[in-house]
């Protein structure tokens, strides 16, 4: 497996782990490419031959020429075909999977649909937020990266993915962010474990006598659902 050069794109903690992984198995430099204007980075990779191209958190998508001269791997923070696209895990969490995982898959032409290196399984254990989750997928793919490069190393027979699955935009959130109280208890609880995601997507929201309000913080317990609004607003949900 010879390849002219290594380059890697995306940001982040998977990113940086990811370069340093590389650079160890195959003892030289790997390129880290930063995340540019799209244009820039069109011109850039389609000009390259005979490279290996590592993607980690990276919304950067490759263009044709680029793939069929290069050989690209990308993780994804989902049981492919499960969730392709954006916030793998919010969706996760929202629909109530078991399971999720990560994969580390061949790039192709679409998105999130290349033939899977290697898959590794997240139990989804009562009342993990969506950004624990991501967590643990981070650590999971870093900890699986050396793998996924022996793999390939080894000409690995790689499984072809089967064209079920959901796909989700980037700008995509359960019901648009916004919670319905009509909803039954388990619903609410996994559309607010979903939308607690951190500072990487909007707060989630709810109608409240005509007003849209920001849900700041929000307590589950066996009795109610205790949701705290902005403006200092309590509302507490009772669902059997």
């Amino acid at each position: 497996m010879i390849f002219e050069h290594i380059y890697i794109i995306g940001e982040g903690k998977v990113a940086i782990n990811c370069k340093k992984i590389a650079e160890k198995f195959f003892n030289r430099e790997i390129i880290f490419i930063q995340n540019s204007k799209q244009n820039e980075l069109d011109a850039f990779f389609n000009q390259i031959k005979n490279s290996f191209i590592i993607s980690a958190n990276n919304f950067y998508i490759f263009k044709k020429e680029c793939i069929k001269n290069n050989f690209i791997v990308n993780y994804h923070n989902s049981l492919l075909p499960d969730h392709k696209g954006c916030n793998a895990h919010i969706w996760s969490i929202w629909y109530d999977d078991e399971k999720s995982g990560i994969t580390w898959h061949k790039v192709d032409e679409n998105i999130d649909s290349g033939d899977i290196i290697i898959q590794k399984e997240i139990i989804i254990k009562k009342q993990t937020t969506a950004l624990q989750l991501l967590q643990k997928q981070q650590n999971l793919a870093i900890q699986s990266f050396e793998e996924c490069l022996q793999q390939i190393y080894n000409h690995s027979k790689l499984k072809i993915q089967s064209k079920n699955g959901l796909y989700h935009n980037k700008n995509s959130l359960p019901n648009n962010g916004l919670l319905d109280i009509s909803w039954d208890r388990k619903k609410i609880i996994n559309f607010l474990l979903a939308m607690d995601n951190g500072k990487l997507t909007n707060k989630a929201k709810i109608n409240i006598s005509n007003q849209t309000l920001t849900i700041i913080f929000y307590e589950i317990n066996e009795k109610y659902i205790k949701l705290t609004l902005e403006n200092d607003i309590i509302l507490k949900i009772i669902k059997e």
